[in-house]
């Protein structure tokens, strides 16, 4: 029987999310060098990412804040413009 030679492979992540993604690892009954292992080999065999990276905007972080609750509304143009003055002359 022969014994395949492994390497070594070193990143550096916050310890925070190290820690959140070997508890969500560990609940699927996996260790974290082995989620890695499957993710380079899902990007070998599919030559790319297995997911759509992207990048959160400004405009994406308000239509959240929309989406969530966490933004003003006003009654009128009126109540909306005197908020924004007030916010501009303070």
């Amino acid at each position: 029987m022969t014994t395949m030679k492994k390497a070594n492979l070193n990143v550096k992540i916050d310890p925070q999310l190290k820690a959140e993604a070997e508890e969500i690892f560990g609940d699927m009954g996996l260790t974290t060098t082995a989620a890695v292992n499957m993710f380079i080999k899902r990007v070998i065999d599919d030559r790319e990412l297995p997911f759509k990276p992207r990048v959160t905007n400004s405009l994406d972080k308000a239509l959240d804040d929309i989406e969530e609750g966490r933004s003003e509304t006003f009654d009128t143009v009126e109540d909306w413009k005197a908020a924004v003055n007030k916010y501009v002359h303070n």
